[in-house]
C-alpha cells in the first residue's frame, strides 16, 4: 500500500468532499477519485458512501482513518527521526572507561552534552584497562574513550578533559589521617598498594617516579586490579596509596583522602576518538566538551 494513498484518503476523510480535498491535494478530481477507489480494491471493502452534498465515511472508513493516522505519525516521526540523525543530533553513542576517575566525571559530561543534544543517547562499557579502551576505539567497536594520558596508540586524536593531582589515601587509623597536608617523602616507610604492573597503569608510573623524585622507591605490598579495589584494600588497612584527585568522591568511612603538599604532577583525563571518524553526532558531542 503506497503512503501516497493514506494521505489522499485522510485528506478527503478531512474534507468530505473530492473536489476540496483535490484542491488541497494540487491534483484533479478524477486522479484523486481513482486513488480512493484503488485504496478501497486494496482493501476490499468501502471507505466512503456518497451524499448529495459529498461523502461521508463508512464504519470501515472511521476504522481506517484512526489507524492510517497512526502510520502516517510514525511515518513523520521516522521522517524527522532520520533527519535529526544526519544533523548529527540525534542517535547513540558507545563509550568506553577503565579504572574509577571516569565513573566521577561521565555523569557531569553527559549532563553537559544533553543541555546542547537532548536526543544524544550514551551507551558505556566498562573495560579492564586503557589499553583494550584504546583498542576497542581503535578497531571501531567504540566511539570514544575515556583515558589517562600520555597515550602512545596510533590513529588516535583527543581532547583533554580534566586534570588531576596526586592525593594519598590511608586509612582512618592511619598516623598521617589527621594531616591537612603531607610530603611523599613522609611516605618512605610506608606499605603501598597499587595497581599490577603489567596493565600499564598510568597512575602506577606517576606514583613510582613522584616516589623516586623524593628520593626512595616505594614499597609494594599489594596489587589490584583496579582503583576501588585498591581502595578497599587501604579501608582494611593493608597499607596506603597514591591516588588521583577527584577519586575522594568514591566515600568509604575508613579511609582519609589527603592532599600532597610538595608534589605538583598533574594526570590528565581525556576523551579519546578515531582518527577521521565521519560521525557528526560524535563531532556534536565533543563540541559541548570545550
Amino acid at each position: 500500500m503506497e503512503f501516497r494513498l493514506l494521505r489522499s484518503f485522510l485528506i478527503v476523510a478531512e474534507e468530505l468532499n473530492i473536489g476540496r480535498a483535490a484542491k488541497r491535494l494540487f491534483i484533479a478530481q478524477p486522479p484523486l477519485s481513482k486513488q480512493i477507489q484503488q485504496l478501497e480494491d486494496e482493501l476490499g471493502c468501502k471507505l466512503f458512501e456518497r451524499i448529495p452534498k459529498g461523502l461521508n465515511l463508512t464504519p470501515e472508513g472511521e476504522i481506517f482513518v484512526i489507524e492510517a493516522k497512526k502510520v502516517k505519525l510514525a511515518i513523520e516521526q521516522a521522517a524527522a527521526a532520520v533527519c535529526k540523525s544526519n544533523q548529527g543530533s540525534l542517535g547513540k553513542i558507545h563509550i568506553g572507561f577503565s579504572g574509577a576517575l571516569p565513573s566521577v566525571v561521565l555523569p557531569k559530561l553527559f549532563n553537559q552534552t544533553k543541555k546542547f543534544y537532548p536526543n544524544i543517547d550514551f551507551e558505556i562499557h566498562r573495560k579492564a584497562n586503557s589499553n583494550l579502551v584504546l583498542e576497542s576505539v581503535a578497531n571501531g567497536d567504540l566511539d570514544a574513550g575515556m583515558v589517562l594520558l600520555p597515550i602512545s596508540t596510533l590513529g588516535i586524536s583527543y581532547t583533554i578533559i580534566s586534570r588531576h593531582r596526586l592525593i594519598a589515601a590511608v586509612p582512618v587509623t592511619h598516623p598521617l589521617a589527621s594531616r591537612k597536608f603531607i610530603n611523599v617523602s613522609e611516605l618512605r616507610d610506608e606499605k603501598f598498594i597499587t595497581n599490577h604492573a603489567y596493565k600499564g597503569s598510568v597512575i602506577r608510573e606517576v606514583f613510582i617516579h613522584a616516589c623516586q623524585e623524593a628520593g626512595f622507591n616505594p614499597r609494594i605490598v599489594k596489587e589490584a586490579d583496579d582503583t576501588h579495589s585498591i581502595l578497599i584494600l587501604v579501608a582494611a588497612n593493608y597499607g596506603i596509596t597514591l591516588t588521583l584527585e577527584g577519586l575522594e568522591n568514591i566515600q568509604l568511612d575508613e579511609i582519609r583522602y589527603i592532599p600532597l603538599e610538595d608534589n605538583h604532577t598533574f594526570i590528565d583525563l581525556a576523551v579519546v576518538w578515531r582518527e577521521g571518524n565521519p560521525s557528526i553526532l560524535l563531532k556534536n558531542a565533543l563540541s559541548t566538551l570545550s
